[in-house]
């Protein structure tokens, strides 16, 4: 119907505006990417120069692209106009690549007139894609990660700069507090990064120049700066080499520590000190030039190191629950009416429920009111706890039991023994001997003792007798005696 439209006023124009006019000429040019990856969009430009009306479609191969927005009729191809007053005009399409290969997008067709309605000269362009795989297009990118250049300003590079040499140094005078590192990349798609100014300190200070290709591929230029101290302070701590900070601008205190100064080898040396604790800091460098802090005493030094947490942010809510063991109530947190769980009346910690700022997750948490800060509530080791409450209750009604039941049977023992005692000493009186019974038995046993002895002295005199010659020998055991002669014997 448009294109009709532009006829019949192209018509009219001509029977109006008789006579020979020459043609006015124009330029339809047609731009994109030239390579693109498959499954990436593609943009492309048609800009139409001089005309007032006109209507031209954009031709494109479907199997290598997907129309995805359209700047013609109806988010089309199709591009029509039909007032007068507008020579240039520029239409943007979209597509989505589809598959490898080369492909060509052109205004196929046009009919363009200026504003005496006469038909133009259009040169008209075409624009031709390359559509590449991932792999192609890696393939395709520098490999160059080389320098073409490195200086630090001021100073001499100790060896003189060569692209393949990796490791340099320099020297710089004591004071020094910066440098400015030059570095040029040997390819323009490459990039550099660790160059510029740069901050350092006394002794040995690291720097690194890394120099990225357009393949993703880095190498990396050391470059070693060494500060020079005329009078630096050495130490040894944990057999590492370290050299003490002597400049403040060089050594920064950490959080909840003030600045101060002490004398080190009659130098005055930064410090940081912390009143608290009564710990005094100082800066210690590595041969590497990490800065590392120390607590100094009595001319020790030892590693100062903290764990530093971070406090949650919570959205309180309310919870219409209970809380076993806890008792629900209102306080007071940053100058605000909370809903709290709260161990018992004088604890200082509240459980409250609430959102996580940070992960988004709804969770009980405990407040200390006096730090103010927030953790995750551990109801699991909570219930550990109350299992093992519970387990000292069963031992302790166990071991309750078992005393119980021993002393019933030590009790019994006791009875039964007590029994056995009475009826023990009944039965040794009932057979307890006599008085006279004892004088017999005593008696009887004093006599054998006096014959056993005047036999043992008897026995011993006879031994005696027989030592000697020509002695007479009686027989004690005779009641007459008899009286013999030994004769010796010669």
């Amino acid at each position: 119907m448009k294109r009709l439209k532009l006829f019949i006023v192209t018509l009219l124009s001509l029977i109006i505006l008789p006579g020979v006019v020459n043609a006015a000429s124009g330029k339809i040019t047609v731009s994109s990417t030239s390579t693109i990856v498959v499954g990436n969009k593609v943009t492309v430009t048609v800009k139409l120069s001089a005309g007032a009306s006109w209507e031209m479609n954009l031709n494109y191969d479907k199997n290598y692209l997907q129309l995805v927005s359209g700047g013609g009729e109806a988010g089309g191809t199709k591009m029509v106009n039909t007032s007068t007053g507008k020579p240039n005009r520029t239409y943007t399409f979209t597509f989505k690549t589809l598959k490898k290969g080369s492909t060509t997008v052109k205004v196929g067709s046009y009919y363009i007139v200026d504003d005496n309605f006469n038909t133009m000269s259009i040169t008209n362009n075409s624009k031709t894609i390359k559509i590449i795989t991932q792999a192609e297009l890696e393939a395709s990118y520098s490999k160059d990660n080389n320098l073409k250049s490195l200086e630090v300003e001021g100073y001499e590079l100790i060896p003189e700069f060569k692209k393949d040499t990796l490791d340099y140094s320099v020297n710089v005078p004591e004071g020094t507090t910066s440098i400015t590192v030059k570095a040029k990349e040997n390819d323009s798609k490459a990039s550099v990064s660790g160059d510029g100014a740069i901050e350092v300190t006394e002794g040995i200070n690291n720097v690194s120049v890394v120099v990225r290709a357009e393949n993703g591929s880095e190498k990396t230029y050391n470059l070693i700066v060494n500060v020079i101290d005329q009078n630096p302070i050495n130490v040894e701590v944990n057999d590492i080499n370290y050299t003490v900070i002597k400049l403040r601008k060089n050594y920064t205190c950490p959080d909840l520590f003030s600045e101060s100064e002490i004398t080190i080898n009659e130098f005055q040396i930064p410090a940081c000190v912390n009143e608290k604790i009564n710990y005094t800091l100082v800066g210690l460098k590595q041969e590497d030039g990490t800065i590392e802090n120390f607590i100094y005493e009595n001319g020790k030094y030892t590693k100062y190191s903290e764990i530093v947490g971070t406090s949650l942010r919570i959205i309180a809510q309310d919870y219409n629950g209970e809380i076993d063991g806890l008792t629900k109530s209102t306080e007071n947190i940053n100058d605000k009416e909370y809903q709290v769980f709260k161990f018992n009346e004088s604890s200082r910690f509240y459980v409250v429920y609430g959102t996580n700022v940070e992960t988004g997750e709804k969770d009980f948490y405990v407040y200390d009111s006096k730090n103010n800060t927030f953790n995750l509530y551990d109801t699991e080791y909570i219930d550990y706890l109350k299992d093992l409450n519970k387990t000292y209750l069963y031992v302790i009604i166990a071991f309750g039991l078992g005393l119980f039941l021993s002393l019933i049977c030590i009790i019994s023992i006791s009875r039964s023994k007590s029994k056995l005692k009475k009826k023990y000493k009944k039965e040794k009186f009932n057979n307890k001997p006599s008085k006279k019974s004892q004088k017999e038995k005593l008696e009887k046993i004093e006599k054998e003792i006096e014959e056993k002895i005047i036999k043992e002295n008897v026995n011993e005199l006879k031994e005696e007798i027989n030592k000697k010659d020509d002695t007479l020998v009686y027989d004690l055991f005779e009641d007459d005696k008899k009286k013999t002669t030994k004769r010796t014997k010669k």
